[in-house]
C-alpha cells in the first residue's frame, strides 16, 4: 500500500518570504520626514499592537534577533529584543541582514510611515515625469495659437488673454506645460475646451452678456433676448460650451463664429 505524502508546513520567516533577493536595502521614512532618530515599534502587546494578518488569522510580531521566526507564537522564551532605529529618516539593511528586511515587509507600518527606497522604480518614475513634461512642452511650442489660446483661457483665470501678444501666450503656455505636464496634456485632450474658449471669447468681443447673477446669459446688443440660464453649481463657460451641442445651441454657435 502505498504512503501518502505528507506536507510539511513552513514556519518562520520561510513561511511568508521563502526566497528574498539577497541585497542591501534602503527603508525611508514617509512624507520626507528625517528626524535624527526614529525608533519603529518591535513587539506586540496589549496597549500597542503589532500584527500580521497570514491570511487566517491576526498574528503576533516581535522582532528578535536570535529568533528565525517573527511570530512570538513560534519563539522561544529567550527571545533577544532590539531596537530598529531611523537615523536622518533612512534605515539601511545590509545584504546579509535579510530576516531584519523580511520583518520590515511584514511591519504594519510598512508602505505607511515607511517604505522601501527602489532607485530603479524611482528612476523609471523620473523618466516618466521628465517624458510627460517634453511632451506637454512640444505640443505647447507647435500648438496652433487658437487651441493655445484655448488652454490659456483656462489656465490663466483673471488675465485677459485677448491681450496678450502670441508670443507672451505660448511662452506662459510652454512655462505652464513644463510645470503642469499632465493637466496641460488632459486640457489638450478635452473636447469641450474649444466650445469654452467660443464661449470666453463671445463675452470678451461683447457678443454675449452675462447678467448680475452670473446665471443668465443675454445677447449684448438684445439684452432683453435670453440665450442660456446656466444651472445653479455649473460654471457659465463650461454651460454654455455643451449648450453649444444642443440643436438649438448650434445655431448660437455659428451665428457667433461668423461675427467673431
Amino acid at each position: 500500500m502505498a504512503k501518502s505524502k505528507t506536507t510539511t508546513r513552513k514556519s518562520g520567516y520561510d513561511s511568508v518570504f521563502p526566497q528574498l533577493e539577497v541585497k542591501t536595502r534602503i527603508f525611508i521614512l514617509s512624507g520626507n520626514r528625517t528626524p535624527l532618530r526614529y525608533m519603529l515599534p518591535v513587539k506586540h502587546s496589549n496597549t500597542k499592537p503589532l500584527t500580521h494578518f497570514d491570511g487566517q488569522m491576526n498574528r503576533a510580531l516581535r522582532w528578535a534577533t536570535n529568533q528565525i521566526s517573527p511570530f512570538v507564537d513560534e519563539q522561544d522564551g529567550l527571545a533577544t529584543v532590539e531596537p530598529i532605529i531611523f537615523e536622518n529618516g533612512k534605515l539601511i539593511v545590509d545584504e546579509y541582514n535579510t530576516n531584519l528586511a523580511k520583518f520590515l515587509y511584514l511591519h504594519p507600518e510598512f508602505n505607511g510611515k515607511f517604505y522601501e527606497f527602489d532607485a530603479e522604480k524611482t528612476a523609471g518614475e523620473e523618466v516618466e515625469t521628465l517624458t510627460s513634461s517634453l511632451d506637454a512642452q512640444v505640443a505647447a511650442k507647435d500648438l496652433d495659437i487658437t487651441d493655445l489660446e484655448a488652454i490659456a483661457r483656462v489656465v490663466n483665470k483673471g488675465k485677459n488673454v485677448s491681450n496678450m501678444t502670441s508670443s507672451e501666450l505660448r511662452r506662459d503656455m510652454i512655462i505652464y506645460a513644463r510645470q503642469n505636464p499632465k493637466e496641460f496634456l488632459d486640457l489638450l485632450n478635452d473636447e469641450n475646451l474649444k466650445l469654452r474658449n467660443l464661449a470666453v471669447r463671445a463675452v470678451e468681443e461683447g457678443l454675449l452678456s452675462i447678467k448680475d447673477d452670473g446665471r443668465t446669459v443675454v445677447w449684448a446688443d438684445k439684452p432683453s433676448e435670453k440665450v442660456l440660464v446656466v444651472p445653479y453649481g455649473e460654471n457659465t463657460y463650461s454651460a454654455l460650451g455643451m449648450f453649444f451641442k444642443t440643436d438649438v445651441g448650434l445655431d448660437v454657435m455659428q451665428n457667433l463664429v461668423n461675427k467673431l
